[in-house]
């Protein structure tokens, strides 16, 4: 999902395989793999130069998008959860405002997530579905104001004719029902995730292709 050409910031590069398989791949012309902590840094930095990249690919220790530099066009952020995402994105706004393009993929609370970029004038341009053991979101945003409908929130952009959508639909739907089923008509969640699960079943019904 990353446009090309680019200059990456990876934030939470862990081994630094993203922007490896980027510059090899030569969707980038020059990465910075970011990491808070100086462990995966050092594992990312070994990678880098297995593979011989020390020139396209720098490593830089910092909190989220603090030190990266200015000539960044894309940043990606991807196997975090949504407060730790949402914090780094909170913390360095005019950074991800400058930027052409960022791909998110959160672990959890999508549909807060779109709320929260929507709120902060960032258009979801694209999404995708990738189910690896899991289900993945990935979210390809840039900076302009944003107008999505609750069932856009809630069910994703574009994504009724995704080759996953039903798959994970009903995957989800599932679950609402087991946790519908363990609670008493009285429980103050019920009535929600009823209705959670009557929206599911809607949107299965008349909109996934």
């Amino acid at each position: 999902m990353v446009n090309s050409p680019c200059v990456l910031a990876d934030i939470g590069c862990d081994h630094a395989l993203l922007p490896i398989a980027l510059v090899k791949n030569r969707k980038c012309n020059k990465a910075y793999a970011c990491d808070v902590n100086q462990g995966p840094l050092e594992r990312g930095k070994k990678a880098i130069q297995n593979e011989n990249l020390d020139a396209k690919i720098k490593t830089i220790l910092t909190n989220g998008l603090h030190n990266i530099p200015n000539d960044i066009t894309c940043i990606t952020i991807a196997g975090m959860g949504y407060d730790t995402m949402v914090s780094i994105l909170e913390n360095d706004l005019d950074k991800a405002y400058n930027c052409k393009q960022l791909v998110l993929q959160s672990n959890n609370h999508i549909y807060e997530l779109r709320k929260w970029l929507c709120n902060h004038d960032f258009t979801i341009d694209s999404e995708d579905l990738v189910y690896e053991q899991h289900f993945y979101h990935i979210l390809s945003v840039h900076h302009e104001k944003c107008n999505l409908t609750e069932e856009e929130l809630y069910f994703g952009v574009e994504l009724s004719t995704h080759p996953l959508c039903k798959k994970y639909w009903e995957y989800i739907l599932n679950k609402k029902k087991n946790i519908l089923n363990q609670l008493s008509s009285q429980h103050e969640q019920y009535q929600a995730i009823h209705q959670e699960i009557t929206n599911i079943e809607f949107y299965l019904k008349n909109r996934v292709i």
